[in-house]
């Protein structure tokens, strides 16, 4: 890093568990292919299943998984920051894609490190959010982590909102101004770095030395648990979707590729999200590792991962090799 060289911008990108953002970050990355960027993307679980995603693969995605970058996985953070910015030449842009149990007030706080505010311009943070979940007016609106991203944020972006009526998709903005009035949204995420709202940020950006870091709170990693799961042999899907069926209202989240034994030759992208699940695809560059992997998340205490890895190891053949990583 040098003295001369032009600031960096960074944005951040967060949103509850399953709200869209690697579908964002992958149209921002494709939109600008040509720039020279760097995504650096945190995974709550043990394997990195939304880096597997991203469109842009290589040295310019940067994986940490296994925490959170707002708490235990801060200082991986920085250290990753600071090599990007050593590069020669540095990025020309860098995004950080939180994992969904980010607290996004605590990566402002993150980003106070002197070292990395000389060489950086703080752009803002996208705060991604489902609005299927909130025209229902789901129990993500109610929930403590949820509401303090939306307060975190400088822009919310709509994700699904393509899916919906348009009085639906008034009903989820009406659901985001009643947690916080008069915050910026955009349904159309393609054009969010020209938005209004993160041009304002970037220029209020100083305000951040002025956060306080908060105490007494439970760190992300506290509050969630997660299972890494990981098969080496082809599964049956009818015998993984009851086990799934079985655990779904202790979980938060479940993302990952499973590799079944009706189609052993192309993969399947697992994205569950509550109690909706779906099932399609997977991206060729995930193929390469001929194996089923998927994290799953939820709240210590409802969600029992000892119970869901026993269920998983009693799939029947088959299943010939179980990994759990931690």
């Amino acid at each position: 890093m040098t003295g001369t060289a032009a600031a960096v911008p960074i944005t951040i990108i967060g949103g509850f568990l399953g709200a869209g953002k690697t579908t964002l970050l992958n149209r921002i990355v494709t939109a600008q292919a040509t720039r020279r960027l760097a995504v650096i993307v945190n995974d709550f679980g043990a394997i990195d299943i939304d880096g597997e995603l991203i469109a842009r693969r290589g040295e310019d995605v940067l994986a940490l998984r296994n925490g959170c970058i707002c708490c235990s996985l801060q200082g991986d953070l920085l250290g990753t920051l600071r090599r990007l910015l050593a590069r020669d030449p540095p990025p020309e842009g860098i995004f950080v894609e939180c994992s969904g149990v980010s607290r996004l007030d605590d990566m402002r706080r993150a980003l106070l490190d002197p070292v990395i505010w000389a060489h950086v311009s703080f752009e803002g943070i996208v705060c991604v959010t489902d609005a299927e979940a909130l025209a229902e007016a789901g129990p993500v609106t109610r929930d403590p982590l949820f509401r303090e991203q939306v307060h975190a944020a400088d822009l919310i972006v709509l994700s699904h909102a393509d899916r919906l009526e348009a009085e639906a998709v008034d009903r989820a903005e009406h659901a985001l101004h009643a947690i916080r009035p008069g915050v910026a949204i955009a349904r159309d995420g393609a054009r969010l770095l020209a938005h209004p709202a993160l041009r304002a940020a970037a220029a209020l950006a100083p305000r951040v030395r002025g956060l306080r870091a908060s105490a007494g709170e439970m760190a992300a990693d506290q509050e969630f648990a997660s299972l890494a799961w990981r098969s080496d042999a082809p599964i049956d899907v009818t015998s993984f979707r009851t086990v799934l069926e079985r655990h779904a209202p202790g979980l938060l989240r479940a993302k990952g590729i499973l590799y079944a034994a009706s189609a052993p030759d192309r993969g399947m992208l697992l994205q569950m999200v509550g109690m909706r699940a779906t099932v399609g695809p997977a991206p060729e560059r995930a193929l390469a590792d001929r194996s089923t992997r998927i994290v799953f998340i939820g709240r210590r205490g409802t969600f029992d991962p000892a119970s869901l890895l026993r269920d998983l190891a009693a799939l029947p053949a088959p299943l010939r090799t179980t990994r759990i990583l931690k």
